[in-house]
């Protein structure tokens, strides 16, 4: 295989078929229209929503953590994510063997425009309706017991905690496939077949961005 198919092969695993795909659910005027970001922390992304949109599912998270004016929600491997050092073999066992997952919810007090001044941001607005799809999802990632969901812990900065997570993580179910995955759930024209890395869904993000077009 020469160079120039490796490198088709792996543009492609950047974008998936984003390129392909449009918007959905957008919003039908500008008072329909809420805000969203997407957070790169180097190997791993998450989602930060405004606290004063929390609904259904996640309206829990006031009562564990009281007002806040945004929350940092991502999903990943257990071991990895709870370890208090990264070791070859946790990052062996992630990557290989699906293993358990965990939710990290961090409440922010500022924008994460300003909280993660260091990393890259991308802002995107989505429908009303459209953030409603997404916290659905989000809400149905948290395991849950009787109905409640279930703490594992302190989280890794800030006022943060850990939840027992839906499903394994895995080389084609990572962090960033979740992140794509609730995105898409809201409209945003990402794919996550092929999302398994940081850069692919900031990629896609941007590009979303880039297409995005309110009220139709």
């Amino acid at each position: 295989m020469n160079l120039r198919i490796l490198l088709i092969i792996y543009a492609f695993m950047l974008t998936g078929c984003s390129a392909l795909m449009g918007w959905e659910n957008l919003p039908l005027s500008k008072k329909d229209e809420v805000t969203v970001f997407v957070v790169n922390h180097g190997w791993h992304t998450g989602i930060v929503i405004k606290g004063s949109e929390l609904s259904g599912g996640l309206s829990f998270l006031e009562e564990h953590f009281g007002k806040s004016e945004y929350y940092e929600l991502g999903w990943g491997d257990k071991g990895f994510y709870e370890a208090k050092e990264i070791t070859s073999l946790i990052t062996m066992n992630a990557i290989l063997w699906p293993t358990e997952s965990v939710l990290h919810v961090v409440s922010l007090p500022v924008s994460p425009l300003k909280y993660f001044a260091q990393s890259e941001i991308i802002t995107m607005n989505v429908s009303k309706d459209g953030l409603s799809k997404l916290e659905e999802a989000v809400s149905d990632s948290f395991k849950r017991d009787n109905g409640r969901v279930i703490q594992t812990g302190q989280g890794i900065y800030g006022k943060s905690l850990f939840y027992k997570g839906k499903g394994s993580y895995y080389f084609a179910n990572t962090c960033n496939t979740w992140t794509a995955k609730v995105l898409n759930t809201a409209g945003v024209p990402i794919d996550s077949l092929f999302t398994f890395t940081a850069r692919s869904v900031m990629r896609q993000s941007e590009r979303a961005v880039s297409k995005y077009s309110c009220c139709p």
